[in-house]
């Protein structure tokens, strides 16, 4: 059928046509009905054969992609993943990732989850992501930590802050300087608070940012200064906020989190790599 005759079907199988009419006598045995009728010098298929034909097509497509799909796993090219992240590197650092590593990769899908570090070791410990990023180690069974790097915190200021000019800010240069916190729950909030009340330097408390972007709003809208990651800093949108170094030294950890049981696809692994590369060559600001 897909021949169009039963000499171009010999041809194509490298038969000869009496062999081919052969095998459709002995397939219409086995079927129980005629698969073709003569009318003329021609013979065409019946409404039984033309139904076996799209089911053996669609057998056909199935196979094919089946092998393509399997090419493709192992090839690292195809598959689903959930990537979960603290917010500040779910803004453009993992998308940042993603773009560069699928660029290879047309048929990978990727769902990007921005969560709270401590949702995203829970996410991958209950399988709801297959790898997440987060500032602190897991501290679940199910899962294992990596760290992949470690970065200084940074003094954001409105340009026309007086300390602006330094190119260093120390902590104590803060004293009783209206502030812009994160939540207490946030655990780069603690970090901060500890320098803070180790070293008996008070400040005004004015307000708590939900993000670490966030806190850029408000010193944009010269509501107070900020002590903040340096992701976050990459993320920065305000001309008018500066960032100036900060001392003592604070440092910012990105974390690596995945399963620790279930062996992931080799696109997982690839991505695995490929963060582990990128984070390799990024730098603080």
């Amino acid at each position: 059928m897909a021949a169009g005759s039963v000499t171009r079907a010999g041809e194509r199988l490298s038969i000869s046509q009496p062999a081919v009419s052969q095998l459709i006598a002995q397939f219409e045995r086995h079927c129980g009905f005629k698969l073709f009728e003569r009318q003329g010098s021609k013979i065409l298929p019946t409404r039984e054969a033309e139904v076996l034909y799209g089911e053996v097509q669609r057998m056909f497509v199935g196979v094919a992609q089946i092998d393509r799909v399997a090419s493709a796993l192992r090839e690292q090219s195809w598959g689903a993943m959930c990537v979960a992240g603290f917010p500040a590197i779910t803004r453009r650092m993992i998308p940042d990732m993603i773009c560069k590593f699928s660029a290879t990769r047309p048929d990978a899908h990727f769902r990007v989850e921005s969560l709270r570090s401590r949702i995203v070791i829970d996410a991958v410990a209950t399988q709801h992501a297959d790898i997440g990023f987060s500032v602190i180690p897991g501290d679940r069974s199910e899962v294992e930590s990596v760290l992949l790097h470690r970065l200084p915190a940074y003094c954001i200021l409105h340009e026309r802050h007086p300390l602006a000019e330094r190119e260093t800010i120390h902590a104590a240069d803060l004293a009783n300087e209206f502030f812009v916190s994160l939540g207490p729950q946030d655990s780069s909030r603690n970090k901060i608070d500890r320098i803070f009340d180790d070293l008996n330097i008070p400040r005004r408390l004015r307000i708590e940012a939900g993000e670490s972007e966030t806190t850029f709003s408000f010193v944009a809208a010269e509501m107070g200064v900020a002590v903040v990651d340096p992701i976050s800093v990459h993320n920065n949108q305000y001309s008018e906020v500066v960032v100036r170094r900060f001392e003592p030294i604070v440092e910012f950890e990105i974390w690596l989190i995945r399963p620790k049981a279930r062996r992931p696809l080799n696109l997982i692994e690839a991505f695995v790599k490929h963060a582990l590369d990128y984070l390799a060559d990024y730098s603080a600001p």
